[in-house]
């Protein structure tokens, strides 16, 4: 996770750069020193501004990860936006950096669960898949996929979680898609069982063993595959009536002269040699992306100037030239180009320092004869040549070289990357980005333009045609992984053909290249008369941990034959180091090497039914080994004792009880599969009740817990009703009934959608009564995947729906507390009206004065509602109404009434009916205040289970 900070928005190469833990930390101190900075998301834009607003936004920070940009000194909107392209064009210019491999799916749920596009992908930051039962995995990456060619065969690597806990594998069963992972060639797998190494004996073993550990690798999204490695060009041309303009160059003659093509002629003296006359033809020599060396290019009249001597060369780039030659004003020339100097170093031997570099200053020291030259290079000197980071010390040599570039002229000279090519004109990439000199083109004179159209200007090809340097890694990284690939072969009709490479490598220190640059290399040979693909790879430990910057380019020339088939890309490109975790404590993962499959690293769908193996307490104490297990009353045991889920002791839980549930499930529907539960857990905020909760509704159970216990109750045909609700525990005016006529919300029928294990666990739907009705309530369920379970739930769901004839709802007091959902309770179905409510003024014994009168009739039955200081409701009869607001009641209440004036109790006063009783079951219960529970019920029928006897009775 990276803060980067500019501190000057105009200069995007200024910056700071680190690793935060802390976000919110780190901008607040930002935010103290530069009051108006901006905080920018993954990039600099208007859109990704996150620069916090309020505290809460501010304190989301706490909890941020990713890429972060600091823009210190920000102003009005229309600054930042012109900021922003400044820094954003300027950036893009100047560097390329890494970026982590795109993720293309970015729900969060587990593959196990997808019902398309089912991958094996990243979920960062979330949970690890919790599988209980059994299931089809599709493994989670843990790492980034990263491919590289062996034997000119393209395969991929990576590393891969089934899950938390242990499995039941089935070795024949795991496959790539459709296909049996052990019948592809070349293929090999491990799986490692938590707290194993994975560089250890495996669980599962398909071909060749892994005894290295895997690497964490992490692509340069700049290297795509589309960039082509050209071949070393010789070419050089000689023009006149060169025009410069913009980033353009134009040849404006009617012919110019090649250098080196001649014509034989005839003379009065014999035959002589004349360059012989051509039109100016760019694109018969140079392609778009290579480099073009122009020289001569001068605007001006000071001459260059040469100088030679003994010289002696510091590594830090600084020569000291001893010479006889006096050169007036030699501060005034920015480059000097090297023909001869050679040094002998102790531990490299001989090294040839020649090269055009650019000139910080030079310092003129001595007298007539002896003259002294202090030449300090740029700190790029070491790209010209790359020997000068090859020097072990300083050394000494002879000098022969030309300073050029003086400042009384405009040169244009240097080393440009093509645009565009065209007969006669050629398009640079941003010339002045290498030579300054370009900005300076409209300053022109006419005097000066004229000139330069006499002058002979000199094109040349060069064998440096590098494609990079490209930006990658970060403080972990010790090593590169390069990919090359010639799509069609590599050969020239019957002959066989070779493309060598040479990559070159730095070390980079907070944005700077530092040191040494390393050089490796491949051949990649071709077939005759093939074009199968010939693929390469080089794979380095760098000689150093951290940040670097890479190269590469192509040394040899095949020609330009018609029948050359050569052309290589750098396809791809990694930097990587060895992971530090050798052994996951909680998931089982999987080591996996193939075949490169699809465009994209993350297309494959490695995929095997697995079953999550659990601890068995039936015995009444846990087994001695963990066994495959679908029974949901393993699951929920083991759920509730896990100390990262549930987190309860084994006490806690009644054991006896679960089992005895599942055996009775399984005698009541005749088959043990109305007992599974076959689900992957892939939510990071779900709760231990809501995965009960989800197991229980899959097994036709409601979780509960009562006196510190956890239990499941089973939901069938029951002739008795849990408790009762009335006039003493239903909060007076709160029911409210509803008669149905006809079925809710004008459903024709249910769809219930469920997983089949039978059918690759798609998804299957079971219509009821029938297909083809237009308005269907649609059920969606978690963890079933067998036929039978799923026409038990459906068949329920669908005789609730169309049996129920009455719903209630109503607000109970502490009561409601023992029933929940899927209970039967039974109701006095009566509407309770308060005949009197207000606060109690005055307590004596189990006489209460209210503040309001009250008028009871004599002969029927009163009750009083007391609201306690506990927030509970005590329920009293009436034994009679002594004055016109005294009353007597038949007991004193639980607690000491509040009467102080200021907060007195409340009171209402009801009917107590005697009415008859209907049994309901309960479908929602929630709480709506202190001691106060809403719920919502239907109408008991045994009708719903008509079809619980279908397995037995054969019907299914």
């Amino acid at each position: 996770m990276k803060l980067r900070i500019y501190p000057n928005e105009l200069d995007p190469t200024e910056y700071s750069e680190k690793e935060y833990e802390c976000l919110l930390k780190d901008w607040l101190n930002i935010r103290e020193e530069y009051p108006e900075a901006r905080l920018y998301k993954d990039s600099i834009c208007a859109q990704n501004d996150v620069t916090p607003k309020t505290k809460e936004e501010a304190l989301q920070l706490l909890h941020a990860d990713g890429d972060y940009f600091v823009l210190c000194h920000a102003g009005t909107p229309l600054e930042i936006f012109l900021v922003v392209v400044t820094v954003l064009s300027a950036a893009l210019a100047i560097y390329t950096y890494m970026n982590m491999p795109e993720i293309p799916d970015q729900a969060t749920g587990s593959g196990n669960n997808s019902l398309a596009s089912r991958q094996n992908k990243h979920r960062t930051s979330e949970r690890a898949p919790d599988i209980y039962g059994k299931v089809k995995s599709i493994p989670d990456l843990i790492a980034p996929v990263y491919r590289y060619y062996a034997d000119n065969v393209q395969i991929e690597e990576t590393l891969m979680s089934i899950g938390t806990g242990y499995f039941e594998i089935e070795q024949d069963q795991i496959k790539e898609g459709e296909t049996p992972v052990n019948t592809i060639e070349g293929a090999s797998l491990s799986a490692y069982e938590p707290g194993t190494l994975i560089t250890g004996t495996p669980q599962i073993q398909i071909g060749e063993e892994f005894t290295d550990p895997p690497i964490v690798a992490k692509q340069v999204s700049s290297v795509d595959g589309k960039q082509k490695l050209l071949s070393p060009n010789n070419t050089k041309l000689n023009y006149k009536g060169v025009t410069f303009a913009g980033n353009k160059i134009e040849v404006t003659g009617d012919y110019q002269y090649i250098e080196r093509d001649y014509m034989y002629v005839g003379g009065a003296f014999g035959w002589s040699t004349i360059p012989r006359p051509v039109y100016a033809n760019f694109s018969d020599h140079f392609v778009n992306g290579e480099q073009i060396v122009i020289e001569n290019a001068i605007y001006g009249s000071a001459p260059d100037s040469n100088i030679s001597g003994t010289t002696d060369v510091s590594t830090t780039g600084i020569l000291t030239i001893a010479s006889s030659i006096n050169i007036v004003d030699p501060d005034n020339y920015k480059k000097i180009r090297i023909s001869s100097l050679t040094v002998e170093d102790l531990v490299e031997g001989q090294l040839s320092l020649a090269g055009e570099y650019a000139v910080s200053n030079i310092v003129k020291t001595g007298s007539a004869g002896a003259w002294f030259y202090e030449v300090t290079l740029k700190s790029n000197y070491t790209e010209a040549n790359i020997n000068f980071g090859r020097m072990s010390d300083d050394g000494t040599g002879i000098l022969s070289a030309v300073l050029t570039d003086h400042d009384e002229n405009i040169d244009l000279s240097g080393t440009y990357t093509i645009s565009s090519v065209s007969t006669n004109e050629i398009t640079l990439v941003n010339p002045s980005a290498v030579n300054p000199d370009w900005l300076l083109l409209p300053n022109l004179t006419a005097q000066q333009i004229s000139n330069m159209l006499g002058r002979n200007i000199t094109f040349k090809g060069t064998s440096e045609n590098f494609i990079g340097w490209y930006y990658a890694g970060n403080k972990d990284t010790e090593g590169m992984l390069l990919n090359f690939l010639a799509a069609n072969g590599i050969y020239e009709g019957d002959k066989a053909k070779q493309v060598a490479i040479e990559v070159q490598y730095q070390q980079v220190v907070d944005g700077v290249p530092t040191g040494g640059i390393y050089s490796s290399g491949i051949v990649m040979q071709g077939k005759a008369n093939n074009r199968d693909q010939v693929g390469a790879s080089v794979r380095e430990k760098l000689p150093f941990t951290g940040q670097f910057r890479f190269r590469a380019k192509r040394i040899n020339d095949n020609g330009s034959s018609a029948n050359l088939i050569d052309d290589v890309v750098f396809e791809s490109a990694y930097s990587f180091y060895e992971t530090k975790k050798t052994a996951y404590e909680y998931d089982t993962t999987i080591r996996l090497k193939r075949l490169a499959i699809g465009s994209g690293t993350n297309a494959s769908e490695l995929n095997l039914p697995v079953v999550r193996k659990l601890y068995s307490y039936r015995s009444g104490t846990r087994s001695a080994e963990r066994i495959p297990t679908s029974n949901f009353a393993d699951i929920v045991i083991n759920m509730a004792i896990d100390p990262l889920i549930g987190r309860f002791d084994i006490s806690e839980v009644d054991v006896d009880s679960l089992y005895e549930v599942s055996d009775e499930i399984k005698a009541y529907f005749g088959t043990p599969k109305a007992c599974e539960f076959n689900y992957t857990f892939d939510n990071k905020n779900s709760s231990y009740q809501e995965m009960a909760f989800a197991v229980a509704e899959a097994v036709f159970c409601t979780a509960r817990q009562e006196n510190g216990k956890h239990f499941f109750t089973f939901e069938k045909e029951t002739p008795n009703s849990l408790i009762l609700f009335n006039h003493r525990n239903i909060k007076p005016e709160s029911l409210t009934k509803t008669n149905l006529f006809g079925v809710p919300d004008e459903y024709e029928g249910i769809e219930f959608k469920w997983r089949d294990e039978t059918d690759d666990y798609a998804e299957a739907v079971i219509k009821l009564p029938h297909d083809g009705l237009a308005n269907y309530k649609t059920i969606e369920s978690n963890g079933v995947t067998n036929a039978i379970q799923a026409h038990f739930l459906a068949h329920r769901a669908w005789n609730k729906l169309r049996f129920n004839r009455k719903n209630i709802e109503f607000t109970a007091y502490g009561e409601a507390d023992l029933v929940t959902r899927n209970d039967r309770i039974a109701v006095v179905d009566d509407v309770f009206k308060m005949l009197g409510s207000g606060e109690v003024e005055a307590q004596n014994n189990t006489v209460l004065t209210l503040d309001n009168n009250v008028n009871l009739e004599e002969g029927e039955s009163y009750v009083i509602h007391l609201q306690l200081k506990d927030g509970s409701v005590d329920v009293i009869n009436i034994v009679s109404q002594l004055d016109e607001n005294q009353v007597e009641l038949a007991r004193i209440p639980l607690m000491p009434l509040v009467i102080d004036k200021v907060v007195n109790a409340t009171y209402s006063i009801t009917k107590a009916s005697d009415g008859e009783s209907e049994a309901y079951l309960i479908q929602e219960k929630s709480p709506s205040g202190t001691f106060e529970t809403g719920i919502t019920a239907i109408k008991y029928d045994r009708r719903y289970y008509s079809n619980d006897k279908d397995h037995i009775n054969n019907l299914i």
